[in-house]
């Protein structure tokens, strides 16, 4: 890899991962994670039926509109993981793809010209 493009690598990589550091100091708490089979939709109607009284929480600990709080945090610290693994495969992908123009394999053939050893 030339160093211009190594240069260029670790600048984007360190922008990167202050913006994540960033990000994650706006989360305040700690929050569950979310179910792998729920969906964003379904977790705000949820939020609203429990702020609205419609459903109570089940824990006689925890208030509806504490949990409505807890689950909104989880949206927000899923959508936070999953946007740092996006940004992650990106800078992978450039990476390998900076990587494959400069570190190209010349096979013992091609540079001899292609002339066969006898």
């Amino acid at each position: 890899m030339r160093r211009k493009d190594r240069e260029f690598l670790i600048e984007e990589a360190r922008e990167r991962l202050q913006s994540m550091f960033l990000r994650f100091e706006q989360i305040r708490g700690a929050y569950p994670w979310l179910a792998p089979s729920m969906t964003y939709a379904e977790v705000r109607r949820t939020v609203t039926r429990l702020r609205e009284g419609e459903w109570q929480s089940r824990e006689p600990d925890i208030a509806s509109d504490e949990l409505a709080d807890l689950l909104e945090g989880a949206i927000e610290k899923d959508m936070l993981v999953r946007s740092m693994l996006k940004q992650m495969d990106e800078l992978e992908a450039l990476r390998n793809s900076k990587g494959r123009t400069s570190n190209r394999v010349v096979s013992p053939r091609k540079a001899n010209g292609g002339a066969r050893r006898s």
